[in-house]
Order: structure tokens, then C-alpha cells, then sequence
């Protein structure tokens, strides 16, 4: 049933304290309303057509709209519009969010309503700036499409741009995606109509919102759905209403074909702000210096010093617009300064005239720029365009343009791209990210280290983004490369006959709803071709980051390691056993390497880490074991120099040309035999580790030194890889520190959430008498202001004012004269009016006092339930005694209230009772006044005194009465929500509850180092959570307090207490429990053995005498598992990283006298005692999965019909045979 929506109304729970104000509009997917949050904060909320618990027909826009919102919930940016939660209450969707000023159509409105014709164009640019950046960040960075860009959706908040209303957002499937309806027909892009989305559609639609809101006229003006979709599908856009210099660049926008488009919606903004630009004037440049024309100005501005063609033709994208004659030009003010990435100009203006610097002279011979001739003039698109002149321009590289110049140091710090292709390389980017976090918190904390991950498995993709897991893969670092249809291939212009280069056949053996790669090398090929484009702009994204010191210097903070160089490398880890990684690893390493070109890194270095399966006689002769032997002879081919590599990704763009190997040095590991996660975890692992070691650890440098001699001493020309192993004897501080804060916070949760408050008891009774009569909680208390409620609404004591009722009958008998019934009567109406009749009269109408102390009635409850309130929850608030002490307090409260009530029931029944008799009395003796005769004369004077004494008597307990039951209505109202309480405690005791198994989930999928090695614990413990019990077992009492006591404090002044964060889990929970292991942390980093492992090994290890046969044992485990079986025994490096000091010195001793005949390197290390083995040169083809064994199976699977090459126009031949 949907939410009814009424003004001023509260919204159920769990939008519990949201209250609706007004309704902004309703549109055909459901209303938005203005409402007011807790706090008082204007908020916005959706309330979307549809019942989610029919799910029927008319619950699919609710459906879709939920959908998009789970694509994108966890998408932050200043220009997009902020999402605050999602509820669904009784099947409907409500959707809380920022609340925004206005949107651009209101904005255009108002415009026209000053008699202009649209929003004035540069106030139109800014927008659009904003728009573009929001949108291209979810179309780069998360591969979405918003699909409904118009006015009414871009909204406006102090004049910036915020994207909003993301019902429609796809998630694209390489370059496309399908869509299903619901498109705004006058914005859509042509290929929405026919049933799919491109990377380039949200900028068709921007497109028609720019010269629509600029000019008041759109470039299709069909009058209904179906004369829209033809005008988008076939006809020529109406760009007549633009600016002449604007509508070559819209009408880019507007192609029919998406890849004709500009690159981003961003590159479509700065185009439209330089074609508004007037002709820079010429600047006259010193004879002395000779100069070369900026693209797009007309005028020789920049000198052009020696140097290398390339860095001159980027340093030209550089200052392109700058109007600055050098690099090093004074500083001017602001207005003539670089402008912001976003605003600079493309290399050529569009629609520029013949006098300008005509296209070839742009591009320096040699340069590598690429240059695409324009297609001949055309009156729709009279444009001129460089295509990717140096790079896909982007934010970034437009400021920035050429590699710094190279600075090194005596550190260990340089920049680093990992590409992890498929699930091995997912593991092993999962393991280092694992690593680091240990060492250092996050790898956010070490920003030149980057990760990227490429999968053709969607089902893979998809579960590497949970939050839980503490090495999760960020959406930042994730790039989808899903595989499409074969029809896909056949029908996307940019790409090459794929026919050229893929195995016969091989393209229709795609399933119709294509999954992961499945061993089929070619369709890695294939994936990396198809996205190629997003693959490209991301590894630039990442490379860009490396143009300034900001990541080093920041990384260099966190480690104090220092810098060794500036110059960046990258990793491709992947298995080659399958079909993605190891159909993609050889494109993707030379693609790499071009984009380190593209940005002035002359001489790029990329290494390899490949895994293979084994290959000896008891391996089967498997189609993995037949894809490495094809992937290793590829991998010899181009690493031999036996052709030039030139791959054409886009018919768009040059070819990607090397003539050099696509790897520096390439390292293999071999896996176990068992194809399974848990076999190869070590494996994988141990690889995560080295490259941490080499990442950031003094450790790597060393190594690299040792391989530079021996290369230096041993040149060859002969491809070669390295194997490795290692073996750790490692002090885990900070696993042990980890588990220790995990358990401590787990600790700390289960004191808190208690039940035993035995030892409380006394304390809690003594504080609560204390507090019941400083809050005046007592029977006395109570009455005493019901009493005082009397006596304020009479202006004088009760009983005066009844006795002013009754002494005139007095005074009418001071002889003993008659009364007669009727001044009795008279008198006791006056009385009913002011105290009532009994109860057992029923009497409708309430009394005067009764109605003035209900009144106070009302006051005290709220009062009293006030004070109890408080006092249930104070234990809460104090250490020692939290919901323990709480539930007793509330238990004592309870049995307070219910012995009051108890005590007070029973008078209360009495009383009533006396109140009725006399009543009856009182009435009998009035009758009696009423008689005759001699006897009645007696008779009547007795009843006289009677009816005065009765009268006095009723208005007094009746008063009493009234008291009574008002006081006993407030402690029975105060003990019925005692139970109340106790659910409160309850559910707060859940809530932490919940937060105690978060934790035990987080201790079982997290800080598990799976290399090779043995712990170094205290005497008596097995593993991490011993060790981290028994430092916890040594704590303080007083210490304990003390924590307890800082983080009350903490907890008050960021949530005002814990019972804020227990009553409202989903918005404090994972604040608080953050709060809670960063300050469990802090507490007990302090208080955990600081020394460094070499001292921790002497230790535990110097009495019992097990020193030297450990170190023995840790050489002989450091072995590499991959050796071929050659003679003479290849040359082997073996280093010993350790602490530095004292104990290091000796450990390096130690090591000399249990390995006599070993030659080894030392290398600081201040976490790990690490033996690292590693044979730096060996000739690929002596690796056995490049033997007769493997041969054998890849001629199995050749035989068989199935090609285990990534691609067939390369003449592949293995070492020693003629062909392949």
C-alpha cells in the first residue's frame, strides 16, 4: 500500500522525524516533495509510482528507478546532486536527497521572462562545465549512462550545477548497453531508439540542452514521438539558431554514429568555449629564438628549444591558449594565467578559416602525434578536428602535457601501475592491497602505487565491489571488459575485420549471452580491442597522476622511505593459463608503454608477472597448460625482436608501433597442480609480498641493484624471465595489533552489552534515592503539586474556600433556628462544581479543580516520564556500568513505581469508599430537614449540625480523592513504561550486538597473509588471536578505565552519546564503529611491543637454542618452486632483508655462519626477516612449459580444432621449430 502523502505529515518509520512540507512536482515516474528532516534541515524526497510487493507492470518504473540507484549509490561528487538513503515502506520507493535551489529550465524561464532569448552564454559554459565534469566522471570512472540529461533535470544550488534524477542510469557493457524505455524522446541520442547505449550518448543529449537553453531553439523539433525518433535517426539537425563558431562543435555532438562524437562531454564544453574566442593576435617573437605555431592561434608563440620531437610536440598541446611566450613566464594576474583544465581549448578551433596554421605544420615529423584528415567540407559539419594529436586529451593533461624531468634519491619511493588482468591477477592486487592496508592502514595512504583490474567476467567483476571485504577492489579501480555478441563485432565501425587477426571460426563460437573469456585467448584479444577506448583512458587517468610530485610527496609522509625516482613503472600480473589475461597481457603491456610515450616517459618500463601451471608428467596435458605454451611463445617472439609490433586498436587512430619488447624483465611463477583458490593461495601471495617488498620497501632497491650487475656482467640478447620464492620470519606487530584492536573493541562491546549487574546493585539503589528526591519523584512530591495546582487555580487554600461555602449556613442558626434543605442543597452544588461527585455518580461533567489539576496532571507526567527517561538512559553514558547498569537502574525504577502503586491502591479503595458513605449520609441528612412536628424538631436540629459537618467533611475527601488519583495514574503511567525502557536497552543491546559480529566477520575475511613464512609469537602462542589475548590479558584495570573513560568523551561531543548511535544504527553505526577501532587502535599501539622482529627472533628463539636451524630452515623454504632442469645450475641472488641495528647486524652474522657457502646481500627491511631467492636470467625456453611436455599439448589442442593463439596474422615459430 503506498505512502499517503499529506502536508505536515511525519513519514513512517524508518523515515521516522521527516516531515513533508509541500510538493514540488510530480512527473509520469512519481512525485517530489519538499521535507523537513530531523534537525530541521530542508531535504528533498521522491516518492516513485509502483508498488515493489505487487511487482506487476506498474511496479516496473519503481523497479528501474531502484536498479539505478544501486548502480550508483555510492558515486560523490560536488556536481552531483546527493543521494541520503533509499527506503521501501509498504512497496513504495522514497528516494531523500539533497534539496536544490531550482534546475536550468527555471533558469531559462526566467531568462525569457527578461526578453532574452535564452541564459547568457557563458553563464551557459559554467554550467555545462559542471554538467560535463559530473557526467564523464560516471561515464569514465563507474562506465554509466545517466540517459535522461535535460533542463529539468540538471538542478541548481547557490549556481552550480548538480546532476540529478538517475531512474534511467545504465551500467554500459564495454562500449554499449541495452535499453530498455523511458528515454525523454527530445534529448535522446539516436542509438537509445534502437535498443542500445553507447559511451557517447549522455553528450548527444547535453548537446540539445546547450543550444536549446542558449537560443530557445532545439535541433529537432518533431511534433510528435515518432516524427522526434526519425529526425533523430535520420535527419540533419536545425543549428541555424547558434552561434556561426558553435555549430561545427554541436554538430560533432549531434553525429549519428556515437563514435564520431567528441571523446567526452568535457572535450565538447572546452570546444565550445574556444569557438567563441576571437583570433589570438600575433606576438612578435625575439630573432634569437626560434619559434613554432601554437595549434589553433594563427601566431608563432613558443620557443622551441632542443629536444626531443615528441616532448615538443606535447609541450606544444601545453601551452596551446596560455598566451604565454615559455615555461617559465613571469607570473600574471589571474585573468592571464592557465586556465582550469576544464576550460582549455582544443589543439584546433573548429570552423577555424584558411589563415590559420594549417593541420600538417602542427605536427612535428617524428612527433608520434597523430594526425586524421578531415572529411571534405560539409555545409551540416563544417569542422576540422586533430584526433588524439598527443594523447585523448584530458582534464588533467591538457594543464599539465610533458613527464617531468627525472629526479632520483637514495630511497625507496617510485610510481607504480599495477594491471591485474583476470581472477589470478584480481588475487594477487587483492593480497598487496591486503598488505599495505596492514602496514599502513590503506593503500590510499601510498598514492604512487595504482591499481587497475581487467575482467571479462562479469559474474567476478561484480563481487569484487563489497565494501566488507578489507582489500576490496575499488569501482575506481575496476574496468569491466565484458565480450558482446559476435553481431557486436561485426557491426562496430571503430573496430578492424577482426576476421584479420582472430582464429577461423573463433568469433561464432560466442555464446548468445557471452560471459567470461573461458580459456579462449582470442576473445581476451578480442575484449581489450572492444574496450579499448576506456582501457586506454584509464591507464592515462592513472599515468597522469605521476606528472606531479603530489603522490610521492604524500606517500613519502606516511612511509618516510624517500624518493628514489620520479619515473614511473608498471606491472602486468595476470596467469597465463586462461583466455583473458593471457590474451590480453601482450597488447596491454605495449599499450601501456605507448601511453607512457604519449606523456614524455622515453624509455617506459613495464614488467611482467606471469603464473603458469606445471608441466611435468604427472600434469595432464591440459588446455591451460596448452594456452601458457602459446602465450610464452608469443611472449619469446616479440621479446626476441623478431618483428616490430604494430596493432591498429581504432580505425580512428594510428597504429600502436614498438620496436622494442613489450617487457623489462618478465617473472614467472608456477602454480600447484591443484586448480583450485585454496592450492594456489600461497603462490599468489608470495608474489603479492615480493612486489610489495619491491613497491615499498627499501628491500626492492637492492634487488634491483643485484640485477643490474648481474646484467651489466652477463649481457644477452636471449628473451629471459626470473623465477622467484621467499620465506618471511616476521614479528607480526601490526596482524597481532589488528587482531588485538578487533578483539579489544569485541571486548569492549560485550562489557557494554552485559546482563550480570550484581556488583552494581548497591551503587545504582543509593544513586537512585538520591536522584527521587532531587527530581521530587516521591508520593509527597507528587501530591504536594497536585495540592499546589488546587490552591492556584482558588487563589486560596481549598479548604477556606469550603469554608466560606459552608459557614452561612451557620450563621442563618445561631439560635437554632431552622436550615432548610433548600440553602443545604444550594451549598453542596456550590461544592459539586468545585470538587465533583463520587465516582460512582458518573457524573459527566468534570469539576472545576479536577479539571485544573488534570491540567498539572498532564505537566507532571511529562515531567516525571522526563526525569525517568533520563535516568534510564544516564548508565548508558557511564563507564563501567553502560546497558548493565541501565537495565538495572530501570529494574529498580520499576520496582520503585509498582510498590508505590501497591501502597497506594489499597488507600485509594478505602478512601473512595469513605467519599461514597458520606455522600449517602449527606443526603439523608439533608432529607431530614425537611420535617414536621415536635419530634422533627429535635430531629432537625441534629441534622443541621450533621449536614455541616458532612458537608466540610465530603469537600475535604473528595479534594483528597482527586489527589490520590491523579498521583496514582502518574506512578502507575511511569511503571507501564518501564518496559519500554527495557526494549530501548534491548535494542540498543542488539544494535551493539550486531556491531560485535561485524566485527568477528571483519577478523574471519581479513588480515590473512597466506605467503610463505613462520611467526615470531610469544612463548605459549599458536597464532595472531592468541598472541593478541594474551597482550590483552596484560592490560590494566586502570588502564581499561581510562580508555572507557576518553572514548565517552569522544562518543558525547561527535553522536551526544551512545544511546544516539544504538537508536540510530544505519546513519551513526559505521561512523561509532570506526571511531571505536581507530581509538582501540591508538590506545593500544601505545601500550604493544615496539621492538623489530631481529630482536623478537633472538628472544624467543636464542634460549631454547633454535636460532640457527630456523634461519636454515627459512633459507631452504625460500627456494623458487620453478627451476628448470639445466646444467651448469644458473647464477642465483639471494637476499636477506632484516632490521637495520643492532640485532639486524647480528642476525646478518648469524646467517653467514649457518650458510657458509651461500653468498648473499643484506637489504633493511624494518617489518620482516625476509629470504628472497630469485634466478635473474634465465632463458625463457628453458622453462618447461615451453618443453616437448607442453608442446605436446598445445599440438593436442591444434589438432583438435582449437586455437590457442591470441591471434593468427603473426607468423608465430617456437624456439627451435620452423613455424607454428
Amino acid at each position: 500500500m503506498p505512502v499517503r502523502l499529506v502536508s505536515q505529515e511525519e513519514l513512517p518509520h524508518p523515515l521516522n522525524g521527516y516531515r513533508l512540507i509541500e510538493r514540488l512536482g510530480r512527473g509520469g515516474f512519481g512525485e517530489v516533495w519538499k521535507i523537513e528532516a530531523p534537525g530541521g534541515m530542508l531535504k528533498a524526497a521522491k516518492f516513485v509510482f509502483g508498488d515493489l510487493d505487487a511487482m506487476d507492470e506498474d511496479s516496473r518504473p519503481a523497479e528501474q528507478e531502484l536498479k539505478a540507484l544501486e548502480r550508483v549509490k555510492l558515486i560523490r561528487h560536488p556536481y552531483i546532486l546527493t543521494l541520503e538513503q533509499f527506503r521501501i515502506i509498504d512497496g513504495q520507493l522514497i528516494i531523500v536527497m539533497e534539496l536544490a535551489d531550482r534546475n536550468l529550465w527555471d533558469r531559462f524561464r526566467e531568462c525569457r521572462g527578461q526578453g532574452l532569448p535564452g541564459i547568457p552564454r557563458d553563464e551557459l559554459l559554467r554550467y555545462m562545465d559542471e554538467a560535463a565534469e559530473g557526467l564523464d566522471l560516471m561515464n569514465n570512472y563507474y562506465q554509466i549512462q545517466h540517459l535522461d540529461v535535460k533542463p529539468q533535470n540538471l538542478f541548481l544550488i547557490f549556481n552550480h550545477v548538480k546532476v540529478a534524477d538517475f531512474g534511467l542510469a545504465k551500467v554500459l557493457e564495454g562500449v554499449r548497453a541495452t535499453v530498455t524505455g523511458g528515454v525523454t524522446p527530445v534529448y535522446a541520442a539516436p542509438e537509445t531508439f534502437e535498443g542500445w547505449v553507447s559511451r557517447f550518448s549522455d553528450q548527444y543529449s547535453l548537446a540539445i540542452v546547450f543550444q536549446e537553453l542558449l537560443t530557445g531553439h532545439r535541433p529537432f523539433n518533431g511534433a510528435n514521438t515518432r516524427a522526434l525518433l526519425m529526425q533523430h535517426i535520420n535527419g540533419t539537425p536545425d543549428l541555424n539558431a547558434l552561434p556561426v563558431g558553435d555549430r561545427a562543435v554541436i554538430g560533432r555532438s549531434l553525429a549519428k554514429k556515437p563514435d564520431d562524437r567528441w571523446p567526452s562531454c568535457t572535450e565538447m564544453v572546452r570546444a565550445l568555449r574556444t569557438s567563441g574566442l576571437p583570433p589570438a593576435p600575433s606576438t612578435p617573437v625575439s630573432p634569437s629564438r626560434p619559434s613554432r605555431s601554437v595549434p589553433g592561434s594563427g601566431a608563432p608563440t613558443m620557443p622551441n628549444p632542443a629536444g626531443h620531437a615528441l616532448a615538443d610536440s606535447i609541450q606544444a598541446t601545453r601551452m596551446a591558449g596560455q598566451g604565454q611566450g615559455r615555461l617559465n613566464a613571469e607570473q600574471t594576474p589571474n585573468r592571464e594565467q592557465t586556465p582550469p583544465p576544464t576550460h582549455l581549448p582544443p589543439l584546433i578551433k573548429p570552423g577555424q578559416s584558411a589563415n590559420h596554421t594549417p593541420l600538417p605544420a602542427l605536427v612535428p615529423p617524428g612527433s608520434g602525434a597523430r594526425l586524421v584528415t578531415p572529411a571534405p567540407p560539409s555545409t551540416q559539419h563544417p569542422s576540422q578536428t586533430l584526433n588524439r594529436p598527443v594523447v585523448f586529451q584530458t582534464g588533467r593533461m591538457g594543464s599539465m602535457g610533458i613527464a617531468p624531468p627525472e629526479r632520483s634519491g637514495d630511497g625507496a619511493l617510485f610510481p607504480a601501475l599495477l594491471v591485474a588482468i583476470g581472477q589470478t591477477g584480481y588475487r594477487v592486487a587483492e593480497q598487496l592491497k591486503r598488505v599495505i592496508a596492514n602496514r599502513h592502514g590503506s593503500v590510499e595512504r601510498v598514492p604512487n602505487v595504482r591499481i587497475l583490474y581487467i575482467d571479462t567476467d562479469p559474474e567476478a567483476v561484480a563481487q569484487q565491489a563489497t565494501p566488507e571485504a578489507p582489500a576490496t577492489l575499488t569501482a575506481r579501480e575496476i574496468i569491466p571488459a565484458r565480450l558482446n555478441r559476435s553481431t557486436h563485432y561485426m557491426q562496430r565501425d571503430s573496430l578492424l575485420p577482426v576476421e584479420q587477426w582472430m582464429p577461423t571460426g573463433s568469433l561464432y563460437k560466442l555464446p548468445r549471452n557471452p560471459g567470461p573469456a573461458a580459456g579462449v585467448r582470442a576473445f581476451g584479444r578480442l575484449a581489450l580491442f572492444d574496450h579499448y577506448r576506456t582501457i586506454a583512458q584509464r591507464v592515462r587517468q592513472e599515468i597522469e597522476t605521476f606528472l606531479t610530485d603530489d603522490a610521492l610527496m604524500q606517500a613519502d609522509k606516511v612511509t618516510k622511505l624517500g624518493l628514489r625516482t620520479n619515473r614511473p613503472r608498471a606491472y602486468i600480473v595476470t596467469g597465463l593459463a586462461g583466455g583473458t589475461g593471457s590474451g590480453m597481457f601482450l597488447d596491454m603491456a605495449y599499450l601501456v608503454r605507448h601511453e607512457l610515450r604519449q606523456v614524455g616517459y622515453l624509455r617506459p618500463e613495464v614488467v611482467g608477472m606471469f603464473f603458469v601451471p606445471p608441466a611435468d608428467v604427472t600434469a595432464p596435458r591440459s588446455t591451460a597448460l596448452a594456452n601458457t605454451y602459446a602465450a610464452l611463445s608469443e611472449l619469446h617472439h616479440f621479446q626476441s625482436r623478431r618483428t616490430r609490433y604494430q596493432t591498429t586498436f581504432d580505425k580512428s587512430e594510428a597504429p600502436v608501433t614498438d620496436s622494442e619488447p613489450p617487457f623489462a624483465r618478465t617473472m614467472v611463477a608456477q602454480l600447484p597442480k591443484a586448480a583450485n583458490v585454496d592450492a594456489s593461495r600461497s603462490v599468489l601471495a608470495s608474489a603479492a609480498r615480493v612486489l610489495y617488498h619491491e613497491l615499498l620497501t627499501p628491500a626492492g632497491r637492492v634487488a634491483d641493484e643485484g640485477r643490474d650487475v648481474y646484467r651489466h656482467a652477463y649481457p644477452t640478447d636471449t628473451p629471459s624471465c626470473q623465477t622467484f620464492g621467499l620465506f618471511r620470519l616476521s614479528w607480526p606487530r601490526p596482524e597481532v595489533l589488528a587482531a588485538a584492536t578487533r578483539r579489544f573493541a569485541q571486548r569492549q562491546l560485550q562489557r557494554w552489552t552485559g546482563r550480570d549487574a550484581g556488583h552494581l546493585r548497591e551503587h545504582i539503589a543509593g544513586w537512585l534515592s538520591q536522584q527521587w528526591a532531587e527530581r521530587k519523584l516521591s508520593f509527597e512530591s507528587i501530591v504536594e503539586s497536585l495540592q499546589d495546582a488546587a490552591r492556584d487555580s482558588l487563589r486560596e487554600d481549598p479548604e477556606r474556600v469550603f469554608d466560606a461555602f459552608i459557614d452561612p449556613l451557620r450563621t442563618r442558626t445561631p439560635s437554632g433556628g431552622r436550615l432548610d434543605a433548600t440553602s443545604a442543597c444550594a451549598v453542596l452544588d456550590q461544592l459539586i462544581k468545585l470538587i465533583g461527585k463520587p465516582d460512582c455518580e458518573n457524573d459527566p461533567q468534570p469539576s472545576s479543580l479536577q479539571a485544573a489539576m488534570s491540567i498539572r496532571f498532564e505537566t507532571l507526567v511529562k515531567e516525571t516520564e522526563g526525569h525517568i527517561s533520563v535516568m534510564a538512559a544516564t548508565f548508558l553514558e557511564v563507564p563501567q556500568y553502560r546497558l548493565p547498569g541501565a537495565e538495572e537502574a530501570v529494574r529498580q525504577m520499576s520496582e520503585k513505581l509498582k510498590t508505590q502503586v501497591d501502597t497506594l491502591e489499597p488507600v485509594r479503595v478505602d478512601l473512595d469508599k469513605d467519599v461514597r458513605a458520606i455522600y449517602a449520609r449527606l443526603f439523608h441528612a439533608i432529607g431530614g430537614l425537611g420535617g414536621t412536628g415536635i419530634g422533627a424538631m429535635a430531629t432537625r436540629k441534629a441534622n443541621a449540625t450533621d449536614v455541616i459537618d458532612l458537608l466540610r467533611v465530603y469537600a475535604k475527601k473528595r479534594l483528597q480523592l482527586h489527589v490520590l488519583d491523579l498521583a496514582l495514574s502518574v506512578f502507575r503511567k511511569l511503571a507501564g513504561n518501564a518496559p519500554e525502557y527495557l526494549r530501548e536497552i534491548n535494542f540498543c543491546r542488539s544494535t551493539l550486538g550486531e556491531m560485535h559480529a561485524a566485527l568477528t566477520k571483519l577478523g574471519a575475511s581479513g588480515n590473512v597473509d597466506a605467503s610463505p613464512g613462520k611467526l615470531i609469537l610469544p612463548d605459549g602462542c599458536k597464532n595472531l588471536d592468541e598472541a593478541a589475548d594474551q597482550f590483552l590479558a596484560a592490560l590494566a584495570p586502570e588502564d581499561l578505565l581510562a580508555f572507557d573513560q576518553s572514548l565517552q568523551k569522544d562518543i558525547t561531543r561527535k553522536f551526544r552519546g551512545l544511546g544516539n548511535v544504538c537508536l540510530k544504527p544505519l546513519e551513526k553505526g559505521p561512523v561509532f564503529r570506526d571511531m571505536l577501532l581507530n581509538k582501540a587502535r591508538e590506545f593500544l599501539d601505545a601500550r604493544l611491543d615496539h621492538s623489530d622482529p631481529a630482536m623478537v627472533f633472538f628472544r624467543s628463539r636464542s634460549e631454547n637454542g633454535t636460532a640457527q636451524p630456523l634461519l636454515g630452515e627459512a633459507f631452504e623454504e625460500a627456494a623458487p618452486d620453478l627451476v628448470p632442469n639445466v646444467y651448469p645450475r644458473p647464477y642465483e641472488m639471494v637476499v636477506l632483508a632484516a632490521p637495520t641495528g643492532v640485532d639486524g647486524e647480528r642476525l646478518q652474522e648469524l646467517a653467514k655462519v649457518v650458510l657458509p657457502n651461500t653468498e648473499f646481500v643484506g637489504a633493511p627491511l624494518p617489518d620482516d626477516i625476509c629470504f628472497y631467492r630469485e634466478f635473474p636470467q634465465l632463458t625463457l625456453t628453458d622453462l618447461p612449459q615451453l618443453g616437448d611436455y607442453a608442446r605436446e599439448a598445445y599440438q593436442l589442442m591444434k589438432a583438435a580444432g582449437n586455437a590457442s593463439h591470441s591471434r593468427v596474422d603473426v607468423p608465430w615459430q617456437s624456439p627451435g621449430m620452423s613455424g607454428m
